[in-house]
């Protein structure tokens, strides 16, 4: 009877700790989820401000691969320079795990076909250096422009 009784308490003593185990990794599922909803929908209010601070001929240029850049104009390259670091904040936040890769992916997308714009290339030469802290942000914005380049 005795045995019996100690196999219920050792069994029960690991269902316990098996259902702690369980609940602490539902618990931190949950966070890591809430906190990347946070995060998406924190990039997503300041996308949309960056969006805003565009003239409208850059807004347009963004995305456009085959038009010729707007003319310069400072308004023009402080709009890029707030979208750049705005990605620049992603990417880092990606490459620490604290984005959902298919959050990054949903925006790399259209990173990729802004950083290719003739707008985006030539304001980067001169916004190049604002990254040099960052030089893993500075290598991806060269290769996705040099993929275009080779993939037209």
């Amino acid at each position: 009877m005795l045995d019996t009784l100690n196999v219920a308490a050792q069994v029960g003593t690991f269902l316990s700790a098996l259902a702690a185990v369980v609940m602490i990794a539902v618990a931190v599922r949950t966070y890591r989820r809430q906190t990347n909803a946070q995060i998406f929908l924190e990039y997503t209010a300041r996308y949309e401000r960056v969006m805003e601070s565009f003239p409208g001929d850059g807004r347009r240029a963004r995305l456009d691969l085959q038009g010729p850049a707007p003319n310069c104009s400072e308004e023009l390259t402080l709009a890029v320079l707030r979208y750049l670091n705005l990605c620049s904040e992603e990417f880092y936040l990606c490459r620490r795990g604290y984005l959902a890769r298919d959050v990054w992916t949903i925006w790399e997308d259209e990173l990729k076909r802004t950083l290719r714009s003739p707008l985006v290339r030539r304001e980067w030469k001169q916004l190049r250096g604002e990254f040099e802290s960052y030089p893993a942000f500075v290598e991806y914005v060269d290769a996705a422009q040099a993929n275009e380049a080779l993939t037209g």
